[in-house]
């Protein structure tokens, strides 16, 4: 039984849709296993120029690749640290925080109402509801109310923890990885070498060398860029006079990691804070006058001397990735696809067949 060309084309694009469909389930499935072995593996081409170096200078493998997970460690841990006191900071000003902003968003309200007629109501004319006869009820159903937030409180604060331990737990797991995969990082590249024809092993060397130097450029280079953002943000901010300038700068400053999505969420969380903590006129301008100038200095030094076009991937395929690994495996789905997509078209490049994917996932069709 033939096929006709037609038939043959439907039956390709059919497999082909269900294997990406099945690809994702299986990456959504396999998320606890696969996320923090793909960020090891990116850490190790990142980490593995240090660890050549330590062992130049007299170090065996294993501690020259303790040596690297350390530093990683460290860097982690102290930028958890300096969060972790700017959130305490905010926690224990949040009473004036609150106080601050019950007139902004009785304000709200009041504007809400009178431009679309929707009725809202604040805590201070519920019972005003309520008659004289119905104040018993009344305080019964604001005890039941109370018990259901002190509940959902408690809940919250459990299902926190459980996240906080699930974090910590893949941290450490990823230090596991990078530590091995640093250690046998030189058989690893031997094994998938043996994978290619002796006659396309040089290619496959250019290959993996091309891979290698793409993340570690990538991903040294937007933490260069992390580090200069949350410098340039802190002073700034403090000089607008925003409240916990230094914790609103560092997460502005990682949200880079998200392309176009991250600059403006940081923005976003700046000005809000802004407001929620009393800012005047000023401090808004101060706002910003400092994520404008922190835009030019990205766009137009930072981003093309210090991360430069490392995964060479246009616009619109950056935003369908960060979507992409987004919705497959959150926050870590969004910073590890780009460099991992990266990889992918430096493969395409390679192989005859897959040529016109790589073309379509580059700039090079921009251009025209």
């Amino acid at each position: 039984m033939s096929f006709s060309k037609g038939q043959k084309s439907l039956f390709v694009a059919f497999a082909l849709i269900v294997g990406v469909y099945f690809l994702i389930e299986g990456l959504v499935s396999a998320k606890s296993f696969l996320a923090p072995l793909t960020m090891a593996m990116l850490l190790t081409m990142m980490f593995s120029p240090l660890a050549n170096k330590l062992e130049k200078l007299g170090l065996n493998r294993g501690l020259s690749s303790l040596t690297s997970i350390s530093i990683a460690a460290l860097f982690f841990v102290g930028m958890f640290f300096l969060l972790s006191l700017q959130v305490s900071s905010i926690a224990s000003d949040w009473p004036e925080i609150e106080e601050q902003m019950k007139p902004k968003v009785g304000n709200a309200q009041d504007w809400l109402a009178e431009k679309t007629g929707m009725s809202t109501f604040n805590e201070t004319n519920l019972f005003d509801i309520f008659s004289d006869e119905g104040a018993e009820s009344s305080k019964k159903e604001d005890k039941k109310e109370e018990m259901l937030k002190n509940s959902s409180v408690i809940k919250s604060a459990g299902q926190a923890l459980l996240s906080f331990f699930d974090f910590l737990s893949l941290a450490f797991l990823t230090l596991i990885y990078l530590f091995f995969l640093l250690f046998y990082r030189r058989m690893l590249k031997k094994s998938l070498l043996k994978f290619v024809a002796e006659g396309e092993q040089e290619k496959a060397q250019n290959m993996i060398e091309e891979s290698v130097k793409l993340s570690q450029g990538y991903l040294v280079g937007k933490f260069l860029l992390i580090l200069f953002l949350a410098i340039l943000y802190s002073a700034g901010l403090a000089i607008s006079g925003v409240k916990h300038a230094i914790l609103i700068s560092v997460i502005a400053a990682v949200l880079t990691f998200l392309p176009y999505i991250g600059n403006i969420i940081g923005f976003a969380l700046a000005l809000a804070l802004a407001a929620f903590s009393g800012g005047d006129l000023g401090t808004f301008i101060g706002v910003f006058i400092t994520f404008g100038v922190a835009q030019v200095v990205e766009n137009y030094i930072l981003q093309p001397y210090v991360v430069g076009d490392k995964v060479s991937l246009n616009p619109v395929a950056i935003i369908i990735v960060v979507v992409l690994g987004g919705s497959i495996w959150g926050i870590m789905g969004m910073v590890t696809f780009i460099p991992l997509f990266g990889i992918v078209k430096i493969a395409c490049d390679h192989i005859p067949i897959l040529k016109p994917v790589g073309f379509l996932l580059g700039n090079d069709g921009m251009k025209n």
